[in-house]
This record gives structure tokens, sequence and C-alpha cells, in this order.
């Protein structure tokens, strides 16, 4: 082999080797920079049980459901993890509920909303971040007044149907079941924009999709009512009165047992016996 041979393949062998090192030193800053960007969830199934504990209980534990909240602040406090800071929207529209003090009642809804929202900042196609912030939102107009009311109710309806779109089985069908309620209680054309017809529309497929959901057959109930259907009401309205309802959820479910109450007391009466109430 000529010297001249052995000095191209002496160069190239060098070049070979410097190439190797610079891919390797490539590969290392980028898994680097990879594994600093990637963090592990603070949604770990041992999270997730201990929030949805809280939820449960929210009604007769209080006292679990602030030291949840207080954990779970502080615990998504510098995250940018879109789910985990929407289950705080959650459990904060959950202690909102139970705020006696009206305007107490509305700050806790606007702070359960501007969760949301910093929900949607980081994912804009949250689910639960729609999903909250529009039941807030929901409860905000029922201690706001008319005017209010109206105003909220457009944006309401909008992420009601993207959650929809997104994911209909979110909340047991919640958004389904949420627009089916605002559309039977809204005033029509032209006031506002009630829709017997889209109620029932919405409802009928939450109780496709769930058919033993207690609330869906409660406002199922009472569209069919209103629409003249009265054999159908009775049979939801019967089917909430004999569900058995857990402690945990008495007094959330009162609402729904007296409308289905209210609908059987209308077409006649009944010795159902309430579920545990």
């Amino acid at each position: 082999m000529s010297t001249f041979m052995k000095l191209n393949i002496q160069q190239l062998e060098r070049k070979f080797i410097q190439s190797t090192y610079w891919v390797i030193a490539i590969a290392c800053l980028t898994g680097s920079v990879f594994a600093q960007s990637i963090s592990p969830t603070l949604l770990t199934a041992e999270n997730k049980q201990k929030i949805e504990l809280a939820v449960w209980r929210y009604a007769i534990d209080t006292p679990l459901l602030v030291e949840t909240i207080d954990w779970f602040r502080e615990l998504t406090r510098n995250s940018r993890e879109s789910a985990a800071i929407a289950e705080l929207s959650r459990l904060e529209f959950m202690q909102a509920q139970l705020e006696l003090d009206k305007d107490r009642r509305v700050q806790l809804f606007e702070s359960c909303v501007a969760i949301a929202d910093q929900t949607l900042a980081l994912n804009a196609n949250d689910v639960k971040g729609f999903f909250w912030k529009a039941a807030a939102m929901g409860k905000m107009a029922e201690d706001s007044g008319i005017l209010n009311a109206l105003r909220m109710i457009r944006p309401m309806e909008k992420m009601l149907l993207k959650v929809v779109a997104l994911d209909e089985r979110y909340e047991n069908a919640g958004a389904h079941r949420a627009l089916g309620r605002m559309y039977h209680k809204l005033p029509g054309f032209p006031i506002s924009f009630g829709s017997n017809q889209k109620a029932l529309m919405h409802l009928k497929r939450a109780h496709a999709l769930f058919p033993e959901d207690v609330i869906t057959r409660a406002f199922y109930a009472e569209v069919l009512y209103d629409e003249g259907r009265k054999e159908e009401a009775r049979k939801h309205a019967d089917f909430v009165l004999a569900t058995p309802i857990a402690d945990e959820d008495a007094l959330e479910f009162a609402e729904y047992v007296n409308i289905a109450l209210a609908v059987i007391e209308k077409t006649g009466g009944s010795e159902v016996k309430l579920g545990s109430f």
C-alpha cells in the first residue's frame, strides 16, 4: 500500500472517529434535554385515589376535602400538567358547592374558573378544563341574576359542546346532561335559545351511554313530562326513587329525587319507596 493511500485512510479514520464522537455528544445532549422536559405525572394511581375519595365524600367530610385541596394545590404549584391542574379545579368546585354564603360561593366558583383557565392555557383541548369551567359558570349564573346568567350561557354552551366533541362520556356524559338541562330550562327564541327538542336529544344520548345515572334519569323524566310523554317520564322518575342513594351522595342527589317526586306527583302519585331517603 502506498504512503499516499495510508495517509488518506488515516485521515478518513480520524474524520470517522470525530464524527462518531460528535453524534454521541449530540445524542447525550438531546437525551438530557428530553429528560428535563419529561416529568413524572402528578396523577399517579395513589394521588388519583386520594382525589376520588375526597370528591366522593365531599358532602359529608369537608375536612378531608379541604385537606386534599391544600395538598394538591401545593403539589401543582409549579406544574405544567394540564390534567392535574384540571383536577384541582374539580376539587375547588366541590368546595364551592358547600359554601352557604352567596358572595363567598361566587368567589370560590370564580377561583374554579381561573384554575380551569390555567388548564386550558396549557392544553387548549383539555376536556376536564372545559367541563369544570362550564360547570362553575353555571353555578355562578344561578347566583348572578338573569342578565348575568344569560350573558354566560352561550360560552357555557360552546364549552359543553366542545366536551361532547372531545369525550362525550366524561363525568357520566356530564356535558350531554348539562346541555339537556340548559336547553330545557332556558326560554326559547327570541329571549334565549332554549329547546326541548335539543334537550331530549342530549338527554337521550346521556341515557344511552349511562342508563343507570340518576341525574340523567331525573332530568330526562322532567323534559319528557313537559313534552306530554307521561308514561316514559314516569318510568324514569320511578327509577330515580327506587335507586339506593349512598350517604355520600344524599345531599347532592336530594335535588334530583325532588325532580322525580314532582313528576310522579303530576302523573298520579306512587307508593314507590325511596332508595335511602
